[in-house]
């Protein structure tokens, strides 16, 4: 008798609920510039050696129902290509878009050495730890899959 995976419903109309590891991967590489692509696509199939905070930014996408724009910024992407050690340990609190920081040196506690983005590349509102689940619902259902402007 073979199990079948049952997925909730998303609270977010775009979100990616339901999709295995490759679907939710195939959206986020098709929403990144074309000449960043293949270097991301480089580093999410190493298990080490780098890419771990792209698997991350996956693991959110698809463990928590965030919605993914059409298209990324470029200057998001980047951060991920240029710094090793970026996680997506922020969140857009209006969009949900999940944003880049360098932990400090303890760890993911605590302030990031590094805030690369205080205010969201895709839609410009405040960005930080827990920022989108700390808002009230009611503005997620009207920011799903916001349509996002090249700003970094």
């Amino acid at each position: 008798m073979q199990a079948t995976k049952k997925y909730r419903k998303s609270a977010r109309p775009g979100g990616l609920v339901g999709l295995d590891w490759r679907s939710a991967r195939e959206q986020l590489l098709a929403a990144i510039d074309p000449a960043q692509r293949s270097a991301v696509a480089a580093l999410l199939a190493q298990r080490s050696g780098g890419g771990a905070g792209l698997r991350m930014w996956l693991r959110v996408l698809v463990s928590q129902s965030r919605a993914l724009p059409e298209a990324l910024p470029s200057g998001l992407v980047a951060i991920y290509l240029d710094d090793p050690e970026a996680v997506p340990l922020h969140d857009c609190a209006h969009c949900g878009l999940a944003v880049p920081v360098r932990p400090n040196r303890f760890g993911y506690d605590g302030e990031p050495e590094r805030v690369y983005f205080p205010e969201c590349p895709c839609c410009g509102a405040r960005t930080g730890l827990y920022a989108y689940w700390s808002t009230p619902n009611e503005l997620h259902l009207a920011a799903a899959a916001p349509p996002c402007a090249d700003k970094a």
